[in-house]
């Protein structure tokens, strides 16, 4: 069995609902990394800092006054635009997420053959919906039932994720068939 950490999967998969959604190969990375970045924000356990720490809501108003923000597959994603007007995800406050960190944190984890046998399955599924469709909570819903179905604890089974993702292209084809 091949496992691999939900985070390169859920950045491949957004990577691909990008592409679907018609953002450029490059937009796309960064888009894809800053959402498992976000989600993985989301999934650690919240811890606040003290109200007497001088400036931290202050600091914290200034930062979202300076971010842009898009909607992305129901989600808002804080950005930045280069010079040259590329997207990079400015999730977290820390570095931002771009295409070379996307190629790091995403691509580099997947064991060999994987990364392209995944992403062509995930791109055969996302074109068996209208790009509308992705705007909305499905791209995370679907992660959600795919993460469960093939999750070996904090890890998916790869080779479990690539057939759930083939049957449900399969049913989509039958479908419209």
């Amino acid at each position: 069995m091949t496992t691999l950490n939900r985070f390169p999967l859920l950045g491949l998969w957004a990577e691909e609902a990008a592409r679907r959604l018609g953002y450029r190969k490059d937009d796309a990375e960064a888009l894809g990394h800053a959402y498992a970045v976000l989600y993985a924000i989301r999934a650690r356990p919240r811890v606040h800092a003290p109200a007497s720490q001088p400036g931290a809501p202050a600091a914290r108003a200034k930062k979202k006054a300076n971010a842009h923000r898009i909607h992305f597959c129901g989600d808002d994603i804080d950005v930045a635009y280069d010079v040259d007007g590329r997207l990079r995800g400015k999730v977290g406050g820390g570095r931002p997420q771009t295409p070379a960190s996307y190629e790091a944190a995403v691509q580099a984890k997947f064991p060999p053959h994987y990364y392209e046998e995944a992403q062509k399955a995930f791109r055969d599924l996302m074109k068996t919906f209208p790009p509308r469709a992705l705007a909305g909570r499905l791209v995370y819903d679907m992660y959600d039932q795919w993460k469960k179905a093939c999750g070996v604890g904090r890890l998916v089974d790869l080779d479990r994720l690539l057939e759930w993702v083939r049957r449900r292209v399969g049913a989509s084809v039958r479908r419209s068939a």
